[in-house]
């Protein structure tokens, strides 16, 4: 997922942060759409001509339907759906990670790194010391809990705050 995901950053990323995950999406060729009756967070599709399309629920929060781009995004990059098939997308509103599919935490993995970049995480952490999560959740503009769950899996050892 690493290399899938920064490889998708080097392709369509404009090096901006907040990363741009509509942008990438388009750039993608995914269609990008909302409905107001969508049952889930978001649902994933790729038509018979290998055209992806994702439609986003409108009632979802602004940070859950980012998420759920990027996540999807994940599987398209990840080639977890044919032609002819669709996925949805679950997200919940604390944003666990736990779901015991083995695509689903490709995904989410792939989203985490969409979304908070190694080069500009490791920057704020080492060089700038930002040491607050909720600092860098802002920065990035996810929640802090998926902040948290990149953190965890980040190889980089967090250095000790300066007093």
């Amino acid at each position: 997922m690493v290399m899938f995901a920064e490889g998708v950053l080097k392709l369509h990323w404009d090096q901006s942060v907040p990363v741009d995950v509509a942008h990438i999406a388009q750039r993608m060729g995914m269609a990008v759409r909302h409905s107001s009756s969508l049952a889930t967070c978001a649902q994933l599709q790729i038509n018979a001509q290998n055209q992806p399309s994702l439609t986003l629920c409108q009632h979802h929060a602004p940070a859950l339907q980012r998420y759920a781009t990027a996540q999807a995004l994940g599987h398209l990059a990840l080639h977890h759906l044919r032609p002819g098939l669709e996925r949805s997308i679950v997200v919940t509103e604390d944003f666990a990670l736990d779901d015991p599919s083995r695509t689903e935490r490709e995904a989410q993995q792939f989203a985490l790194r969409l979304l908070i970049p190694e080069p500009v995480l490791r920057y704020c952490v080492q060089d700038m010391a930002m040491l607050d999560i909720l600092e860098l959740a802002h920065l990035f503009d996810v929640p802090a809990a998926l902040m948290g769950w990149r953190l965890m899996d980040w190889p980089m050892p967090m250095p000790k705050p300066r007093h």
